[in-house]
Formats: C-alpha cells, structure tokens, sequence
C-alpha cells in the first residue's frame, strides 16, 4: 500500500479548494492502516488540525439511525411495512400538495399512508424545511428547548410534497424516524445509541450533547464563502438541525470523532462486528440496510446515481460503480454531512474510512467525495 497520493490531496488539493483542515482514517479488517491529519484547525493562527478534536457529524447521523432503526427490525419490534400512524396517530390523515389544472397549487388528502420504509429510503414526500411553521411553533411554546418527539408529532401538520413511496426527496422523514425508536425503546435517541451502538464498540466521544464541556474539543468550523473562495469561521456550536436544546436531531445532530467514527464504520464493513469483538447488527441486517430499494424512476431522482449509488436504509450503496467511474466494491455503504465529514463502509474489502472536515464545500460529492474515494482505494491495492 502506497498512501502518499492520500497524503497529496489532504495536503495539496483540499487546501487549494480553500479547506483550511481534515483527518482521514483507513482500517482494514478491524486494523488502522492510515491516518492523516492535515491543514489547520485554525489557518491564520497555524493551528495544526487535532486529532482528538470533536466535529458536528450533521447527516452522518443518519448511518447511526438507520443502523438503530434496523436493530428494531432484526429484533421484531418494528417492521418497514407498518404505517407511520400506528406510532404517531398524528400521522394518520396526512395532507399532499399537488399541481390544479389551472397551475396553482392545492392541498388535498393524501391516498397513501407513510410508511416506515418510507421514513429509511426518503420517499416520505416530506421535506426538508427548517423554516416550517410546525417548527416554529413549538419552538415558542417550549421556549426553545423542542423536545423530540413533540418536534415530530408537529411535523404531522405540514402538507407533503408528494404522496408517500412515489419520489426521493431528501428530508425531515429520518428525523421522524428518530422519534419512532424512541417510542418503540422506551429510551431517548441518543440513550438507545449508546447503549446499543456506541457502547458496545468502545464509542466513547459520541452522543447529542452540545455543552460546556463539548465546546472547547470541537474542531473550528467554517463556512464557505463563494465569492472570496475562502473559509469564513462559524461557531462550533452552530448546527441549524438542532432545533432545541432538548431536540435530538436523528438526522444531523450527533457530536463525535474521528476515533469514534471509525469504529462506527469497520463494524459496518465487518458486516456488523466491531473490533471490540461486539456484534451490533447481523450479516443479514447490514445486507438489509445496504440493499437498493430504488427503481430507475427513482435513481433517476437520486443525485448521487451519477456516482454508481442507489439508495438503502439511510445510505448510499454502490450498485454500479465502476461503470461510473468509482473505484469502489458493489456494496460500498455509506453517507456524508454538511460539513462535510465521510463515513463508508466496505465489506468485500472489510474497509473502512472516516474522513472529517468542517466546512460547507458547494458540489463536494463530484468536488472532493468522488476523487478522495477513488484516490483511497487506488492508495489500498497498491503494491
């Protein structure tokens, strides 16, 4: 193995697009064979980046959730064809928008109900508005803390974008299903996470809290300005999904690092062993989870398609890659956040990586994603 081409694109590359850090790690079969902090935490101070530092994960929460929500499958307790209603009766008499004759839009009852596989694969037809009045609400009633499940039971008055099962759309809906295992456990999200992922692999950095404590660990976090090409600092405590102070957001809230992450993963790419010897889920549910559930109508939807990925349990899943020009094995797995951090998840190779960053880069999936994936796995089966 070969990893100085790794090493070039974290120093060279990702600088030169104006990402001030990251921090990539590689296991194979449950091993660290790479790890790389480069750039600066701080790029004006020359703050080199740490490797204990703590990153908002933002949507690569939702790998965590769907491994949680599948957890409940392989246990009987919950199954993808139960309505969405039967845990939230809120749910029940949903509303859809949809087009009149005359070009205006109306609202009308929906034909469907959601369902719980809708909520895994983002065709809900909910969507992903921060700004909704439900939100608002209850943020004013509770006066800001927006406990969860009362965050969820209000997203049952915002009309849907399409009926359920008909589109992807990217969502609230992995949220929503985020109060369902808190419903079905008995336990708050992230007290269910840790006693049925984390703890069990040995995360010991991970979790929703965002405090006193948390906040000196944090990475620097920016945000890109398009019209310098420059990064701009934010707070670390800036995440906009975190609704409340009391909201656990399953889609975009958890707190982790780089440590933590890829024990995450290589229990994933081990199909569902960590190193700690711990199984979280079985070869059978990691199959579950990963397994495309999009037709070509709805690949067509899919933006990350053009990447060789269909869509599983939360997750991207290689399904045609190298046609596209991906290097990665058919049934590589996995997500990315908003500031960009990458987790995925190989088991034919038994290959794991977490890359972090934290900054907002525009079109990174084509920009950074896809050549930092096929730089990995060109590094990995070098002689």
């Amino acid at each position: 193995m070969n990893f100085q081409p790794l090493k070039d694109f974290c120093d060279f590359y990702l600088p030169m697009l104006g990402v001030p850090m990251s921090d990539t790690v590689i296991y194979r079969n449950h091993e660290e064979i790479f790890r790389y902090s480069a750039g600066y935490d701080d790029p004006w101070l020359r703050t080199p980046t740490r490797r204990d530092a703590l990153y908002n994960l933002y949507s690569c929460t939702k790998v965590a959730t769907a491994v949680a929500a599948t957890q409940l499958i392989e246990r009987g307790e919950l199954l993808p064809s139960d309505p969405l209603y039967a845990y939230f009766p809120e749910y029940k008499d949903m509303t859809v928008k949809k087009t009149a004759p005359d070009g205006s839009v109306i609202v009308v009852p929906a034909e469907k109900p959601i369902l719980i596989e809708h909520l895994l694969t983002m065709t809900s037809g909910m969507n992903y508005d921060l700004t909704a009045p439900s939100i608002a609400a209850v943020r004013q009633s509770t006066y800001g803390a927006c406990p969860t499940l009362d965050i969820v039971r209000a997203l049952a008055k915002e009309p849907l974008e399409s009926e359920p099962g008909e589109h992807y759309r990217y969502s609230l809906g992995l949220d929503v299903m985020g109060g369902v295992i808190e419903l079905v456990s008995g336990l708050s999200l992230g007290e269910y996470m840790k006693r049925n992922i984390f703890d069990p692999l040995g995360m010991t950095e991970t979790g929703f809290t965002m405090d006193e404590r948390i906040v000196p660990r944090m990475a620097s976090q920016y945000r890109y300005n398009e019209e310098t090409g420059a990064p701009e600092k934010i707070p670390v405590s800036e995440n906009p999904y975190r609704f409340g102070t009391a909201y656990q957001s399953a889609g975009a809230g958890l707190i982790s690092s780089v440590r933590d992450q890829i024990l995450f993963a290589d229990a994933l790419a081990n199909m569902g062993k960590g190193k700690s010897g711990h199984r979280i889920l079985s070869p059978a549910g990691v199959d579950v989870l990963r397994a495309n559930r999009f037709d070509a109508a709805k690949l067509a939807e899919f933006p990350k398609y053009k990447f060789g990925y269909g869509y599983g349990y939360g997750v991207r899943t290689a399904i045609d890659p190298k046609v596209k020009g991906n290097l990665a094995s058919v049934g590589e797995f996995g997500w990315d956040g908003a500031r960009r951090s990458y987790i995925s998840a190989d088991p034919e190779r038994k290959l794991a990586v977490f890359h972090a960053e934290h900054m907002n880069f525009p079109n990174a999936d084509s920009v950074i994603f896809a050549r930092l994936r096929n730089v990995i796995y060109a590094c990995v089966e070098s002689d």
